[in-house]
């Protein structure tokens, strides 16, 4: 039990960990950053899928998506990091989102060790 609480902790620090680091990266080199980080939330959520089930995605697509909400809000500064006027912000909240899903919806068979 201890351990398959800590797994899914583990996929959710990770979630947070790609979250943060995808929405400061995604505008850093038009449209590359992006994809890149694109691919690295897809690549964690497969990783989330295949080490602890339905449990670890549910876990890893929670932190990704309260990272990335909470860094869409505007900063005391009044910076903001993913702006809603831009096709960049928008692909990379709702591209994140259709990319968390992915792994979710793929066959359970796929992630078995037979």
């Amino acid at each position: 039990m201890a351990a398959r609480t800590g797994r899914i902790a583990s996929c959710l620090l990770l979630g947070v960990a790609v979250g943060a680091i995808g929405t400061v990266m995604h505008r850093s080199m038009p449209p590359w950053g992006l994809v890149l980080g694109l691919v690295v939330v897809l690549s964690a959520g497969v990783f989330a899928r295949a080490w602890e089930e339905w449990r670890g995605s549910a876990a890893y697509a929670a932190g990704w998506l309260a990272t990335v909400l909470t860094l869409w809000q505007v900063g005391p500064g009044g910076d903001i990091l993913v702006p809603a006027i831009g096709p960049w912000g928008n692909v990379w909240i709702l591209g994140g989102v259709v990319v968390l899903a992915l792994p979710v919806v793929a066959p359970s068979r796929w992630f078995e060790d037979r």
